[in-house]
C-alpha cells in the first residue's frame, strides 16, 4: 500500500477492492496488516500454507496473518522481549477469526514435544469455543459477533515453548443478557444449553427450548 503513487481515501479503497476481487484479502501498510473479510473459505489456512510461513521474513511471501504471528514469535525469541499483536475493526471484520489463526500458528510452530507442553497448547486453543459461547452473539451484521474485548497473554520459556496463558475479558456487553434488539440473539451459551441439555438436566432443572424463556425469545430470533 505504501508503494501507491498517490495516497488518498479513494486510492486506498480502490487498491483494497482490486486485491479483494483477486481473492487477496490481506494487504500491508508498513507493519500493519489490513484484512478484508471474504465471508467464505479461500483455502489459505491449510497446514501447508501455515508451514510455508515458518522461518520466513515478513516480505518474502504474500501478506498473511501467519506472517504477523511469525514475526512476533521470532522477534520474541531473538530479542527476548515481549511482543503484542493488536487486532481491531468493526463488527464482522474478522477479528475473532484472526485471533484464532494467530493462536493456531503459534501453537504449531512453537517448540516443545513433551506432554505438558502439548497440553498447554491444547488448553490455549480450547479457550476459543468457550469464549465464543459466553462472549459472542448473533447480531444483524454478524452471526458470531464478539460482544466483549479480550486480552490474551501467552507465556513462554527461554526456549520458545509455551508454559502458560492468561485471558482477561473486558467491556462485556452485559445488558445483552436481559435485552436484545429485534432479530438479534442473547449470548450463544443460552441457546446451546437450552437446545442440547441432556434429559437429566431437563428433568432436574426444568430446562426447555429457548422459545420458552423471555431472555432468549423476546427479540424474535432463535436460530
Amino acid at each position: 500500500m505504501t508503494m501507491l503513487s498517490k495516497i488518498t481515501n479513494e486510492s486506498i479503497n480502490d487498491n483494497l477492492k482490486m486485491r479483494f476481487e483477486n481473492a487477496d484479502i490481506y494487504t500491508y501498510i508498513g507493519n500493519v496488516l489490513i484484512s478484508v473479510n471474504p465471508f467464505k473459505d479461500l483455502g489459505i489456512y491449510t497446514p501447508q500454507v501455515l508451514k510455508s510461513y515458518e522461518n520466513k521474513n515478513r516480505m518474502e511471501l504474500a501478506p498473511h496473518v501467519y506472517a504477523i504471528a511469525e514475526g512476533a514469535f521470532r522477534n520474541m525469541i531473538a530479542y527476548s522481549e515481549d511482543q503484542c499483536v493488536i487486532i481491531s475493526g468493526e463488527s464482522g471484520a474478522g477479528k475473532t477469526e484472526a485471533a484464532k489463526k494467530i493462536m493456531e500458528y503459534i501453537a504449531a510452530v512453537s517448540g516443545g514435544n513433551s506432554s505438558s507442553i502439548k497440553e498447554i497448547k491444547d488448553m490455549v486453543l480450547a479457550t476459543n469455543p468457550l469464549l465464543e459461547s459466553f462472549g459472542c452473539a448473533k447480531t444483524l451484521r454478524n452471526n458470531n459477533s464478539s460482544r466483549h474485548g479480550k486480552y490474551l497473554e501467552i507465556q513462554f520459556n527461554a526456549g520458545g515453548e509455551p508454559v502458560g496463558a492468561m485471558i482477561t475479558n473486558y467491556l462485556l456487553e452485559k445488558n445483552r443478557v436481559v435485552g436484545q434488539i429485534q432479530n438479534e440473539r442473547n449470548f450463544h451459551i443460552f441457546y446451546q444449553f437450552t437446545k442440547s441439555a441432556s434429559d437429566e438436566y431437563r428433568q432436574n432443572f426444568g430446562i426447555s427450548g429457548p422459545e420458552n424463556f423471555l431472555y432468549t425469545s423476546k427479540a424474535g430470533c432463535l436460530d
